[in-house]
């Protein structure tokens, strides 16, 4: 396979130049409009969802001003891919590395936050390359600023927003955190991975859903209240599996043995057998961070989304190297 000689030096490159901003948002006090173009490899919006992976965007974070999306192809391989522009604001902020830094963050937790729901909107793991914030300097031109991307490959993936509806669901930040580790659950490549991931995703959903009254400790003498905790983890997970998603407490009493044993404790070996529990707990645990979510975002259970059917297709070895 002939190679780049020069490639091999450096594990990334700098991404590609996406041209100037379609939609930028006009200059505002006390603001700093940017706009982040970015391409979502392998995704390709028909007409009847566009509106609803517009929506999503506008669910993603504060001070949005406009969303554009188009379909773009691959130059090289002919595979499609989906063109995204977001153009919103951000606080005024001194000095020039402070904007900068500002920007790239600030469109990163966009674009993250993007990617989680249109990751939990289709059941499957989506990602970005070429993130390109845009913004205006002081002489009143665009200035761009180019990110580091490694050479990936992504598979073309078969999406139908149309039946996912939040219009009126409020996306707290405990929402957009699980999604995160949803989206990581998605695409981790072995069973040990996924399992952990989707069980940081609803512990993040046990502590957003459940409520329930501190433990308090009295003096067994004076009665003097000495301190109070809040409830444990084991018990808001609990309540959520079992109260609010209608599962068995067996099945809750498996995942929570594994998390402790594997992910918690570490006090398991792993075997084969291990391998094996958890490859079949991964679908049942995904099955649960979704309705979890659904649930943060007022959903019926039984409505989509669920995993991707790709997401069952798997092999408690296949990716052991």
């Amino acid at each position: 396979m002939n190679q780049n000689p020069e490639e091999k030096l450096f594990l990334f490159k700098p991404g590609q130049f996406l041209g100037p901003p379609k939609i930028f948002p006009p200059m505002v006090s006390g603001k700093i409009p940017v706009s982040v173009q970015f391409i979502i490899p392998g995704l390709k919006v028909g007409n009847k969802t566009k509106k609803t992976v517009v929506q999503l965007a506008y669910k993603s974070g504060a001070d949005i001003w406009g969303v554009e999306t188009n379909t773009v192809e691959n130059s090289a391989t002919k595979d499609p891919a989906t063109h995204v522009t977001i153009a919103f604001y951000i606080n005024l902020v001194n000095g020039d590395d402070e904007k900068q830094r500002a920007i790239i963050s600030s469109s990163r937790l966009l674009v993250e936050h993007f990617l989680g729901l249109l990751s939990f909107s289709i059941g499957a793991k989506l990602s970005a390359v070429h993130m390109q914030p845009t913004t205006i300097n002081d002489k009143g031109q665009y200035s761009q600023i180019l990110s580091m991307s490694k050479r990936t490959q992504t598979p073309t993936v078969k999406v139908d927003f149309s039946a996912v509806n939040i219009e009126n669901s409020v996306v707290s930040s405990d929402i957009f955190s699980a999604l995160s580790w949803l989206r990581r659950g998605l695409a981790e490549r072995d069973s040990i991975e996924n399992f952990s991931a989707l069980m940081v995703c609803l512990q993040i959903m046990a502590r957003h859903i459940v409520t329930q009254p501190p433990i308090v400790r009295n003096c067994p003498s004076c009665g003097v209240v000495i301190d109070t905790q809040g409830p444990s983890i084991t018990s808001l997970m609990r309540e959520l599996i079992v109260t609010h998603l209608n599962a068995s407490p067996e099945l809750f009493d498996r995942l929570w043995k594994a998390r402790n044993a594997i992910v918690a404790h570490g006090n398991l070996p792993i075997t084969p057998e291990v391998l094996i529990e958890l490859t079949e707990l991964k679908f049942d645990a995904a099955t649960l961070a979704f309705n979890s979510i659904k649930l943060g975002l007022g959903m019926p259970l039984d409505s989509p989304p669920l995993p991707n059917q790709a997401f069952f297709v798997t092999d408690a070895f296949m990716y052991i190297d």
